[in-house]
């Protein structure tokens, strides 16, 4: 794709409201009320309530909640609701998607876990798949400041940033045995100055080019914030086509690497 093509700047972000139905919506919520109770949390409160429950009495059955959330019936019908598919084929310009399901993730922010930010960022290096594709970020439940919501920089979103490969780190700043790629520091003072906020509710959805910069925003609370994110490219896209339809299939930046090598300032291997 041409970094002085048109297309990519118009729809570098949109914010559409009351995309997924609201039926959908609620029975997400439910079921993930259901398998916080089940995973030990007390059937009374709210979902915050139940969340904070498991997240300081059994944080490994949180994991495991986690984890089961994403592998549900709801969840895949989220993720494949009519609006938005139709929304990521109108945003792409093509009848045929590319969306393995890898790339479709549930996420729970709690409130007051600083360590849980993810920092400044571009989904091409994560997902790579067609030149042209984009994220669906789908809140479950409220998001804006108060939550931390997600922070944007649409106007330093021309290019292809480079990145540093680093090791998640704990509480402790131990590092895990999974990586990240984020933009190197020297950016970020440019990305601080434009950066905003979006304000959604529940069923709405934030659909952003790859390009978009942008990083998860540390949630102050009180309120946990819970949300689904969707990738798609176009299939047939040219560049796609020719390597085979590869992607990011496990937690690893191979095929960035050999695609964009010349982006890569720093990798942490051990």
């Amino acid at each position: 794709m041409a970094d002085s093509a048109e297309p990519w700047r118009a729809r570098v972000m949109s914010q559409k409201l009351g995309l997924i139905p609201a039926a959908l919506i609620a029975e997400a919520v439910d079921t993930l009320l259901d398998l916080t109770h089940a995973a030990g949390a007390p059937a009374s409160g709210d979902l915050d309530a139940q969340v904070t429950a498991l997240a300081e009495g059994d944080r490994p059955r949180l994991g495991a909640v986690y984890d089961a959330m994403r592998e549900t019936a709801v969840f895949r019908r989220v993720v494949t609701c009519d609006a938005l598919l139709a929304a990521a084929r109108e945003t792409l310009g093509t009848d045929r998607l590319h969306s393995p399901f890898q790339h479709c993730v549930f996420r729970m922010d709690l409130a007051g876990e600083a360590w849980r930010g993810f920092g400044w960022h571009q989904d091409y290096a994560y997902n790579l798949l067609s030149d042209d594709f984009v994220t669906a970020w789908l809140p479950l439940t409220s998001t804006g400041a108060a939550n931390g919501s997600i922070d944007v920089a649409p106007a330093a979103s021309d290019r292809i940033y480079p990145v540093e490969i680093r090791f998640k780190r704990d509480p402790e700043g131990r590092p895990l045995t999974t990586r990240d790629a984020f933009i190197p520091a020297r950016f970020h003072a440019d990305f601080e100055r434009c950066a905003i906020k979006p304000e959604l509710e529940p069923g709405d959805a934030l659909v952003f080019h790859n390009r978009l910069v942008h990083r998860s925003g540390r949630n102050p609370g009180p309120r946990h914030r819970f949300s689904i994110q969707a990738r798609f490219g176009a299939l047939l896209a040219p560049e796609t086509a020719a390597r085979g339809w590869r992607n990011r299939r496990a937690d690893g930046f191979e095929q960035f690497k050999a695609e964009r090598p010349e982006l890569v300032e720093l990798e942490e291997t051990a």
